[in-house]
């Protein structure tokens, strides 16, 4: 029996998602899969295990096209590697060639520490970023999504590798990009403002995946160490979580990810030219 331990970190749901996907699927074939979230190993102290692992996953939303500040900080306290094999999973908002990059410096650091990164890909089931997808559209890219991870779990089972390409110019660029989004988005708590509609109840102070809210004086603070998931914005009971300046970023309405894949969604209700660019090759693609 194969033992697959799968860190993870999700700020609004998609991330778990897939990661559970790769538990039920590795768990029919006979593997032992322990689940970790991500924030628990940094803000209760656990210890990184990978010595009794016959495989190390790590997942994680795309984030200014890169790694979120907190799983840069998880990676930096993996423990020197003996060649384990690794496989990494994000979730985006679409899938592109931007978005090819993204994994590049968790792979570089890994590879770094002793381990080998055989495996890397992107899953795209809704956006919580700016355009939001409609709810049938990301049914779709749910189920898409669903069968995708089966094929690379039997993949990873097999020992096949498979990393993305990208162009010297491509991963220049993106690399530029990323590590200046990684720089604002640090301090992008600081464009959050809380309304009066407030209880104090602390919710999003527990929740916080970064430790980066505070209550003082009775009002709740935003220190300099977002990770910019937004789990406070769109989980407030009361809403009163918004941004100053960068209203933009979030979609509009509700985001509950649980909520909108549990709802049954017919295919042939996709309006095309209400889907996203990548839609088409995502739903009819296995390998995309």
């Amino acid at each position: 029996m194969k033992k697959i331990v799968i860190y993870y970190f999700s700020g609004t749901g998609n991330t778990e998602l897939v990661a559970n996907m790769f538990k039920d699927k590795l768990s029919q074939k006979e593997c032992y899969v322990k689940m970790v979230p991500i924030e628990d190993v940094l803000n209760k102290n656990l210890k990184i295990e990978v010595d009794h692992y016959d495989l190390i996953g790590i997942g994680s939303p795309v984030i200014g096209y890169g790694a979120p500040n907190l799983v840069k900080e998880f990676i930096s306290f993996f423990p020197k590697g003996k060649g384990q094999k690794v496989f990494v999973f994000r979730t985006a908002g679409g899938v592109h060639s931007i978005n090819f990059n993204a994994s590049k410096s968790i792979i570089k650091s890994m590879t770094r520490a002793g381990y080998d990164v055989l495996h890397e890909r992107v899953f795209a089931i809704s956006s919580n970023w700016v355009v939001r997808h409609k709810d049938n559209v990301v049914k779709q890219l749910y189920l898409a999504t669903d069968k995708k991870v089966g094929f690379m779990c039997n993949e990873l089972l097999r020992g096949e590798r498979r990393i993305y390409k990208i162009t010297t110019a491509l991963k220049v660029r993106m690399s530029f990009i990323s590590g200046i989004a990684s720089l604002i988005f640090r301090f992008i708590g600081k464009d959050y403002k809380v309304s009066k509609a407030c209880t104090q109840c602390g919710f999003c102070i527990r929740n916080c995946p970064s430790e980066n809210i505070h209550m003082r004086n009775g009002n709740v603070k935003f220190k300099l160490n977002c990770s910019c998931c937004m789990r406070c914005l769109y989980s407030c009971p009361e809403k009163a979580i918004s941004f100053k300046l960068f209203k933009f970023f979030r979609v509009a309405g509700d985001y509950n990810i649980k909520k909108i894949t549990n709802q049954s969604a017919d295919c042939n209700e996709v309006i095309i030219n209400e889907a996203p660019p990548f839609f088409n090759n995502y739903i009819q693609n296995d390998n995309f």
